[in-house]
């Protein structure tokens, strides 16, 4: 189950205060990170097994400035401007027809006061159990003048949320660090020395240069050694030119 939620709350109280329930006497903080930026959020801990995305994050990532984004689930209706919550309400099951409608109200006013008397656009989300029957309340209430349909549905939750960063807790953000901490020191062990130790010792070749100075060394050898061969020979013939070559004589 995907669910969204609000990070753009500035205290625990604010967030408390409107977010969790009288039965939520315990909470868990969780939070998600966009650009550096930390977006926290405080959850009842029977929440957490749920897959959470901030529903700030996911207007700032599929909404351009100055449009607005509505979002409804069973229990709840947010309004987002420019990927901050302007707005919210409790939807009560038993009265869920006149709750949604009356927040579509506040919706127009917000969107009147933010585009100066237009509304060009709606675009929502809804997650409830009732979604066709919230969809056409929603979309029938949001007519502009022409009395056209300007509410569009932004697409599944599921798909949404796949570029988002999905909210952690602090035990699972800080595996998650320690995790990117080893593959990081891997990876600069690997580039600075690993790949110096393996080259060594399977793929290590001579430098050319090293061998070109070995040949021309031995090549000076092999001219040295022809010139004292020459010497040598030279002096040879000079010694065995004044030697009369003896001559036997037949009786």
């Amino acid at each position: 189950m995907v669910r969204l939620v609000v990070t753009d709350f500035a205290t625990r109280e604010d967030n408390e205060a409107f977010y969790l329930k009288d039965d939520f006497d315990i909470s868990q903080k969780m939070f998600t990170y966009d650009s550096f930026k930390k977006h926290s959020v405080y959850l009842s801990k029977y929440e957490v097994t749920n897959t959470i995305y901030s529903l700030n994050l996911l207007s700032r990532e599929h909404l351009k400035k100055n449009q607005l984004l509505v979002y409804i689930t069973d229990s709840e209706y947010f309004i987002l401007f420019n990927h901050k919550t302007v707005y919210s309400a409790k939807i009560n099951q038993n009265f869920i027809t006149d709750d949604i409608i009356k927040s579509i109200l506040i919706t127009k006013h917000i969107a009147m006061l933010s585009s100066g008397g237009s509304i060009e656009r709606y675009y929502y989300v809804i997650s409830a159990k009732y979604k066709s029957a919230v969809e056409n309340i929603l979309k029938q209430n949001t007519k502009n003048e022409k009395h056209e349909e300007i509410a569009q549905s932004l697409g599944n939750i599921e798909e949404l949320v796949k570029p988002l960063n999905e909210l952690d807790s602090f035990k699972s953000h800080f595996g998650k660090n320690i995790f990117l901490l080893f593959f990081t020191t891997l990876v600069v062990w690997v580039m600075f020395f690993g790949l110096d130790l393996v080259t060594k010792k399977y793929i290590y070749k001579e430098p050319l240069e090293k061998l070109k100075r070995e040949i021309k060394i031995e090549k000076r050898l092999i001219q040295r050694q022809k010139i004292l061969l020459t010497r040598t020979n030279k002096k040879y013939k000079e010694l065995t030119e004044c030697i009369t070559p003896f001559e036997v004589k037949n009786d």
